[in-house]
């Protein structure tokens, strides 16, 4: 019996050494790079908002803050927004990581969607305008797709950091992964337990990084001036591929799962796949002072959103197709009885 329980327990961990490389084959096609622009606006007249500078720079949301001891960031002031003259606008792009859960959807978190909400200098900016957020493009890139398709907000979580997006379902490829979802109570949702993620950490920088030196000099040179051009480039050339980690769960309650898989800002959104081979959570956060701190929220969140959102599951989907042949069959079958 213990030469059976060696041998079960071997077998187990080879099977768990090829989790992450077989999630990575069957559903890496699905996991998104989402990239969008947004810009502020007045609330008053609908007018773009721009520096009263015309020489104004804007601060790049990707580089580093000052801050205070405490970690709060230290205020900086950029002048009255306006919405005459020539000064810049005042527009950020974005990057976070999405999944494809059928029929066009798109899982992410809220904010990935809306990151305004955590910017303590933008935000200071629209109370002092009285200016507004707005979306000016939304798009996501999937690996070995050369062209970004357009995303639209579907709903947003009110409480969770989720939100829920689409894509024309009729312009994906026929072959497009479905990622499953762990549906229930589930024995992948254990401290222990193995967990796989893929997304985009870092952006386009690991991107980057996953080509020779030279390249990447030259791709720099050519569109480091422009993160949007230079994602293109990544798109058309096939380079946008998700990072891969395996880790484990290291403490969980009802509201999150915490693991060590690793990742970093731009994998916020990706799914947190369990030991079945299922997504069992979604990513939110991560604590850069604890590697082992990356937190996720438990799918059941997620599927409750997506249903808000007009989802139907995969096996939703069957069993309507069922019933609608079964309804068929039994229509023709009256239809040609004989008199």
């Amino acid at each position: 019996r213990a030469a059976v329980a060696v041998l079960t327990a071997v077998a187990l961990l080879a099977v768990l050494g090829r989790l992450a490389p077989n999630l990575r084959v069957q559903y890496g096609n699905g996991i998104c790079l989402i990239v969008g622009v947004y810009d502020l606006v007045s609330k008053t007249n609908g007018k773009m908002l721009r520096y009263p500078d015309p020489n104004a720079v804007q601060q790049d949301p990707y580089e580093p803050v000052f801050q205070n001891e405490d970690g709060t960031q230290i205020p900086q002031t950029v002048g009255t927004l306006t919405t005459e003259g020539n000064g810049s606008p005042v527009e950020y792009d974005f990057i976070g990581t999405g999944f494809h859960v059928g029929g066009g959807y798109i899982v992410t978190n809220r904010h990935v969607i809306q990151p305004w909400e955590e910017d303590d200098l933008v935000k200071q900016m629209m109370r002092d305008s009285n200016g507004r957020a707005r979306i000016k493009r939304l798009v996501v890139y999937f690996p070995n797709i050369q062209t970004p398709f357009t995303m639209r907000l579907k709903q947003i979580g009110a409480r969770e950091d989720l939100a829920v997006g689409t894509v024309d379902s009729a312009l994906l490829p026929a072959d497009m992964p479905v990622l499953p979802l762990e549906s229930g109570n589930s024995e992948a949702e254990a401290v222990g337990k193995t967990v796989v993620t893929m997304g985009y950490p870092n952006g386009p920088d690991r991107l980057l990084a996953m080509v020779d030196d030279e390249e990447a000099k030259a791709i720099n040179a050519r569109f480091g001036n422009s993160r949007q051009s230079l994602i293109s480039y990544l798109a058309q050339n096939k380079k946008i591929v998700p990072l891969t980690t395996q880790g484990a769960i290291t403490d969980l309650d009802s509201k999150r799962i915490v693991h060590d898989a690793k990742t970093a800002a731009g994998g916020s959104g990706a799914p947190l796949f369990g030991q079945t081979g299922k997504v069992i959570g979604v990513n939110f956060g991560v604590f850069t002072e604890n590697t082992a701190s990356n937190m996720a929220l438990p799918i059941k969140f997620t599927i409750d959103l997506l249903k808000l959102a007009g989802w139907k599951s995969p096996e939703e989907i069957h069993a309507e197709q069922n019933q609608s042949t079964t309804a068929t069959n039994t229509n023709t079958n009256t239809q040609t009885k004989p008199q």
